[in-house]
């Protein structure tokens, strides 16, 4: 960046308007020295079609009208013929970017994918109109290991030797999004850890309020204060793996346990015919809850558990800290290495290990109630020394 400037035109290119992120530009574009504007490729998120697309629900995030406030942004064409920033490769296809870099000139541009022509022309752009750029993802190094040669070697080739020489940096979004880097030979002097979300400390400040209503909503759900609330809160859908954490806690075997399963998706029916066939006790489908309603479940839960086969980072391990729940992540949860230490906070368990899995259930049920808050303590603790790590000072 040219030296003595005293503000910098920053354009960061993002799939859509995530909620998390929301909080993260404003505390950006508030800067002094920045001059923010963030670019939507898609706005399924503001009008609820990923939901759609996720959850096989009509329902919406419920937080709409957030979520692009309070930072200048504006949302490109999407010509593709089959439009979602869920589709790869050509569900963003944004020509239009060329066009915003050529005129704007930013001085730095943030791209969060490599996956799609929106962001292939970025790059053609930055490279010829000499503008620096870098990476913003939460992609993890637990997913590569399980590739075929063939694709580590085309990667290695694209990527590695390719794509990342060019890059002038990548803002990390926690220990496993670095290794990725490292993984494909991108030296230490490029990465930066950084935020990739941001504002927990609004989620911290209002588990008060839903714990102290606690005891109501579990009397509404029917759950008894001495009971074990198991929590899961995500699409129901084969790479999140709920179906093995039923077959887990159904070998559970304790009068005390229970398990709550928030969110829809194209496995709940066979869940819904396993939980039947093998009378599978003190279950409920709660189906999709916005963000408004989330809150009150961690809020009444005793852990939260997220199986996943496949997980950059997972979202809902940072808001369940938040409000002091132990969590219990399987190894391929990107946030695992960051955020859950092995009976500390939490359980980690080798992905797919079902027997695992169910110890690792058991071994919350047999914690005692004051070991479970101390547990608990010890999240919201990591969580709250996170979320002032995320931008400190870079």
């Amino acid at each position: 960046m040219e030296a003595g400037k005293t503000r910098y035109k920053i354009a960061i290119i993002a799939p859509t308007c995530f909620y998390y992120q929301a909080p993260l530009y404003r505390l950006l574009d508030a800067h002094p020295q920045l001059e923010l504007k963030v670019y939507f490729c898609s706005d399924e998120a503001l009008t609820g079609k990923d939901v759609t697309k996720k959850f096989n629900t009509n329902s919406q995030w419920g937080v709409e009208d957030n979520v692009i406030s309070g930072y200048d942004s504006e949302f490109l064409k999407n010509y593709s013929p089959n439009p979602s920033y869920l589709k790869w490769p050509v569900g963003l296809i944004n020509f239009g970017i060329w066009g915003k870099i050529k005129r704007e000139r930013p001085d730095l541009v943030v791209l969060m994918s490599w996956m799609n022509p929106t962001w292939w022309t970025a790059i053609l752009a930055c490279s010829l109109y000499k503008i620096p750029f870098l990476y913003l993802t939460d992609q993890n190094i637990q997913v590569e290991a399980s590739k075929p040669k063939w694709l580590y070697w085309t990667k290695r080739i694209l990527l590695g030797l390719g794509l990342f020489r060019i890059t002038s940096g990548f803002l990390c979004a926690g220990t496993s999004n670095m290794e990725l880097y490292e993984f494909y030979g991108v030296p230490n002097s490029k990465l930066v850890p950084f935020a990739y979300s941001w504002g927990y400390q609004t989620l911290v400040d209002s588990a008060p309020k839903y714990k102290a209503i606690r005891a109501q909503i579990r009397s509404e759900l029917g759950i008894s204060e001495d009971q074990c609330v198991f929590l899961y809160c995500g699409r129901l859908s084969q790479e999140k793996n709920p179906v093995q954490l039923l077959e887990a806690y159904h070998h559970v075997k304790s009068p005390r346990k229970s398990l709550i399963i928030i969110g829809d998706g194209n496995l709940r029916q066979q869940m819904e015919e396993f939980a039947a066939v093998n009378n599978v006790e003190s279950l409920q489908f709660l189906g999709f809850q916005d963000r408004t309603s989330i809150p009150k479940f961690y809020a009444m839960a005793d852990a939260l558990v997220l199986p996943s086969q496949k997980e950059t980072w997972g979202m809902v391990v940072n808001e369940a800290m938040c409000f002091s729940l132990p969590v219990i992540v399987s190894d391929q949860v990107g946030a695992g290495k960051d955020l859950v230490n092995d009976d500390y906070n939490g359980f980690q368990f080798p992905d797919g290990d079902l027997h695992e899995l169910s110890a690792s259930l058991n071994r919350f049920l047999g914690k005692s109630e004051q070991e479970r808050v101390e547990m608990g303590a010890i999240s919201l603790e990591m969580i709250t020394n996170w979320n002032k790590r995320d931008l400190a000072s870079t």
